[in-house]
């Protein structure tokens, strides 16, 4: 991880903590990791926008550093709370794949707190799979053969190929899935379900950038069509060589994507 002083924020339900790192200066910047993850994966993201923004990552309830829950939670919530207790305002949100929805599904409810939004790889709940979801398919397996297995099967998924092809970014990435100590594979999850569904997405006119990697599975790619369709201020990217996990497998592209669009949205902001 890169060499920075994290801190907890207690939750407001008494049932733990979140494990949060923030560096830098300027409009804040919150980025949102994916399922089986921790916010290590923003580590080719968090040290580079920190020279321009006050960048803020945390890792989700449930996942690394901060507490699993107990009962019923929030993630939306949760990131709500966090953004509050450092003192936050409004920020533009990155998120990818669950952290994608979590963005989402925070600019559904809570406009004003939202800047900018960078979806990449999202979900959509109501989506119709025509398989297994892939975080389905990985807790399927760790309940017959256990959480051990689970990771190896995790990391083999389909969903990386493109990312165990690139071998620093294989190693980050297999580094992370051990990391995950499999509780949402072998537990009931009390998370509260997203409410964001395809209809909700004209609702949600913060200017938005969808990414999405040519070599990601087929319900993700249809799914960022649909986001980047639905949503009345959004613009969708293709990352032609790149798969689910687009900031592993191209930091620099992904990268220059993010700057740009918080660069038009700063703009467009300061015109309005």
């Amino acid at each position: 991880m890169t060499g920075t002083d994290g801190q907890t924020i207690p939750l407001p339900d008494g049932e733990g903590q979140l494990w949060v790192e923030v560096a830098g200066q300027g409009p804040a910047l919150v980025f949102i990791h994916g399922f089986g993850l921790d916010m290590a994966m923003w580590d080719r993201q968090f040290e580079h926008f920190s020279r321009t923004h006050q960048v803020i990552r945390y890792d989700l309830r449930g996942f690394g550093r901060s507490s699993r829950p107990v009962g019923a939670y929030d993630h939306v919530a949760d990131l709500v709370h966090l953004l509050k207790a450092l003192g936050v305002s409004s920020a533009s949100l990155v998120g990818l794949s669950l952290g994608a929805n979590v963005a989402l599904n925070l600019a559904l409810v809570e406009p004003g707190v939202v800047n900018a939004l960078v979806v990449a790889s999202p979900g959509l709940a109501g989506y119709a799979w025509t398989q297994a979801r892939p975080p389905e398919e990985a807790q399927a397996h760790a309940k017959q053969y256990g959480v051990e297995s689970a990771q190896a099967f995790w990391f083999e998924h389909a969903l990386f190929a493109s990312t165990r092809a690139i071998p620093q970014a294989s190693a980050d990435l297999q580094a992370a899935i051990q990391r995950y100590d499999g509780w949402h594979w072998e537990n009931a999850n009390p998370m509260r379900p997203f409410g964001l569904t395809e209809a909700g997405l004209a609702d949600i006119a913060i200017p938005s950038l969808v990414l999405s990697g040519a070599l990601d599975v087929e319900g993700y790619r249809e799914i960022a069509q649909i986001v980047a369709a639905g949503l009345p201020a959004a613009r969708l990217v293709v990352f032609a060589d790149a798969g689910h996990m687009m900031n592993l497998d191209d930091p620099d592209g992904f990268n220059a994507q993010v700057r740009s669009m918080l660069e038009k949205s700063l703009a467009s902001g300061a015109n309005r």
